[in-house]
């Protein structure tokens, strides 16, 4: 049925002549068919191109929460500072990594093992101009939260990678996750969100890090 409908509108189309064009209404449907391909197609391709932009939040603090692991070996604490992880950051693309603005090498305080990417647009010499929501909402990106966990009883690492969830407070907020943060020239600084229960801790039997549900979904 196939071949005989085929040879059929081939048949058809040689036979009309050649100097026959498209008529009005058939151009109209012509454009009306592209316009709905493109309205259904748009959304999904910048949904995906925002999640491969999206790759380089999720690779560098995969890079953060192993090189935490190296400075606990050492010093019996997670960072307090970048410095101190030797990751290098402020040269990407779409994002900011930073740690912890409350991180402190005097104290083994829980925000030492947070991490967070914020979303941010650069200038030509590579300083931060657009930041948090304004810069998601141009790239189609979210924001990050990424922390480690040491449970002393079992001897044993946790980790957890978070990206900004789909709730109505997170779609409100073009998935800015994190509190105040404040760019200067290539870094940034402020306080990471989205994480929850016993992330960062260190002297916590059983302790696992984890994303605050409400804000945050995990990332496998």
């Amino acid at each position: 049925m196939n071949n005989l409908f085929k040879a059929n509108l081939l048949k058809t189309l040689a036979n009309k002549k050649e100097n026959q064009g498209f008529t009005l209404i058939e151009l109209l449907i012509v454009v009306i068919i592209i316009g709905v391909l493109a309205a259904i197609a748009l959304p999904n391709l910048l949904g995906q191109v925002g999640k491969a932009r999206e790759s380089e939040a999720k690779s560098t603090l995969g890079a953060m929460t192993r090189a935490q692991q190296t400075v606990f070996a050492e010093k019996g604490r997670f960072a307090a500072s970048m410095a101190e992880m030797e990751v290098p950051v402020g040269n990407e693309k779409f994002y900011a990594i930073f740690l912890d603005q409350a991180a402190n090498a005097n104290a083994n305080v829980p925000q030492n093992g947070w991490m967070g990417a914020v979303g941010v647009n650069r200038d030509d010499a590579g300083a931060v101009t657009d930041i948090g929501a304004v810069a998601n909402g141009k790239n189609g990106t979210r924001d990050y939260a990424a922390g480690i966990t040491y449970d002393p009883l079992n001897r044993i690492f946790s980790t957890v990678v978070c990206r900004a969830n789909n709730s109505p407070a997170m779609k409100d907020a073009k998935y800015a996750l994190h509190g105040t943060p404040t760019a200067a020239g290539k870094t940034v600084t402020g306080s990471v969100s989205g994480l929850s229960g016993n992330t960062g801790h260190t002297t916590t039997n059983d302790a696992v890090a984890s994303c605050d549900l409400g804000k945050t979904d995990e990332v496998k």
